[in-house]
């Protein structure tokens, strides 16, 4: 899923420990602002996750990446250094026990309609993204939040009571769903995308181009370019043959198997950087075989995870060990998981698989590495008795068909932080708790992490959540992807760290 694979790829480093830990923090202000003229078109492509059925609501579970980065703004946001910085918020604070945030708000923004933004806006989308009947992916992050005495003391001023301490909860109002919309829009929003960000919304279509153009009275100054294409392409293949055809300026998701084709173009760019986006075998844990941790366990045993990071991602990787914190954050605990034949052979036959394992493994080429790791996975299985049958399924839909109704198929997801990855993934009855894990001594550690101001003992908490989700869990992680990224030369001002569409610009 491409926005759930890469809506933003973020740097966890202890100096957002530093920025966070200390009661009454104040963020810096915004360092830089575009002031160049807006010219020329930008074309993107996106994957169709949805199959048609995205949404401009930033809440909703088939909300329309990367449209809605082009439209919204959070209160918060990440630099190119990993630290959280002011957006939509000018500044916030805690109280001692960081059991309530107080956070001040920009003057002098307006949407796309003319309206003030102001604190109603921010409780407005709070509590859209609480509203059980979006069913927000949102909503198991922000559970914390104590939503219904949340207030607002003036125009720019917001107080979020927590249900408990939480000593980074700045960095929850990073999540997509916090994109701030206007209050009282209701399902309007799903259509006409009227954010406070850099560009708006003169034509939606999902299935084919939707544009956005600039926002003249944007806050943060002009935008680099003046137009975005945004067109819809479900297949991997098809996206990079439109990048080299000069059909689309920029790719997010370009496949190792096509760095070659690329390098070969002198009109166009490669882009990689070590990050967080993982793909993984999921394993419904409430369906035999996989509700056996002895099965799971051995699934994960047949992998070859250095081999696989060499054949699947040409080297630009790192392998992992069945949990989704990666190592550039600040939490990430490394769980060593060799490959051991013999063990996973023994596990299954304690389990009453002694004669070998039938399984049948759904994957799709909307992700670019799930079809190749799925084939060596088979390979690598095999010696282990297991048979894994690949079905291949159509991308357009995937991720309505398949994912989170067939027990064991390919998923992919982007760089998150250790506490929203692992609440909104792996929390026991999280909207997309895609393998249905659900683990109280887990569920607790989180809890208690969340509370815990002290930063040695809240890593410490983290670390054991990853252990448990590792060795219980019905993932399988074998790999974090860097970002492969590529595009035009005539494409200026990519951040190195991510992409941030209004500071680019474009050549004619």
């Amino acid at each position: 899923m491409q926005s759930r694979r890469q809506f933003l790829r973020l740097a966890s480093t202890a100096g957002v420990v530093g920025l966070l830990a200390a009661c009454g923090t104040t963020a810096a202000p915004l360092e830089t602002k575009v002031t160049s003229q807006s010219t020329g078109t930008l074309r993107l492509v996106h994957t169709l996750e949805w199959a048609g059925k995205e949404v401009l609501h930033p809440a909703s579970p088939v909300r329309f990446f990367p449209t809605i980065e082009l439209l919204y703004n959070r209160l918060v946001r990440m630099d190119d250094a990993g630290q959280l910085k002011p957006e939509l918020a000018e500044s916030w604070k805690s109280n001692d026990a960081a059991t309530e945030w107080t956070f001040t708000l920009r003057k002098n923004v307006t949407f796309h309609n003319g309206a003030s933004f102001t604190a109603k806006d921010v409780l407005y989308t709070l509590n859209t993204v609480m509203d059980p009947k979006l069913e927000s992916p949102g909503a198991a992050v922000l559970a914390l939040v104590n939503a219904a005495k949340v207030t607002a003391p003036d125009d720019h001023t917001v107080v979020f009571p927590l249900n408990q301490p939480h000593a980074d909860f700045p960095l929850l109002l990073l999540h997509y769903s916090m994109y701030i919309i206007p209050d009282g829009i209701g399902e309007a929003i799903n259509t006409t995308g009227i954010g406070t960000g850099p560009f708006m919304l003169t034509q939606f279509a999902p299935e084919g181009k939707t544009t956005v153009v600039v926002n003249p009275t944007y806050w943060d100054g002009a935008p680099g370019v003046a137009q975005v294409d945004i067109v819809g392409i479900a297949d991997a293949e098809g996206r990079i043959s439109a990048l080299l055809a000069d059909q689309v300026d920029y790719l997010e998701d370009a496949s190792p198997s096509s760095i070659t084709l690329i390098q070969q173009k002198p009109d166009y760019a490669l882009i990689s950087l070590p990050a967080g986006s993982w793909p993984v075998f999921v394993m419904n844990t409430t369906v035999a075989p996989f509700d056996d941790t002895r099965v799971r366990m051995a699934m994960k045993l047949v992998i070859d995870r250095d081999a696989m990071v060499k054949s699947v991602l040409n080297g630009y990787g790192k392998v992992a060990g069945d949990h989704p914190v990666w190592p550039g954050d600040q939490y990430y605990k490394e769980v060593p998981r060799p490959r051991d034949v013999e063990k996973a052979k023994a596990l299954l036959a304690e389990a009453g698989f002694a004669n070998g394992l039938e399984v049948t493994l759904y994957t799709s080429d909307i992700d670019v590495n799930m079809i190749p790791m799925t084939v060596l996975y088979k390979e690598m299985a095999a010696e282990a008795g297991i048979t894994v049958n690949i079905q291949q399924e159509a991308a357009d839909g995937y991720w309505n068909d398949i994912w989170m109704k067939k027990p064991f198929c390919c998923s992919s997801w982007g760089e998150r932080t250790a506490d929203q990855v692992l609440n909104e993934v792996y929390r026991s009855g999280a909207t997309w708790n895609e393998t249905f894990w659900s683990n109280e001594t887990f569920d607790g550690l989180l809890d208690q992490a969340r509370q815990q101001l002290d930063y040695t003992q809240r890593k410490a908490l983290y670390q054991q959540a990853q252990q448990l989700l590792s060795d219980e869990g019905g993932a399988i992680i074998p790999f974090f992807t860097d970002t492969l990224s590529a595009a035009h030369k005539r494409v200026k001002n990519i951040n190195t760290r991510f992409f941030d569409y209004a500071k680019v610009t474009i050549e004619a």
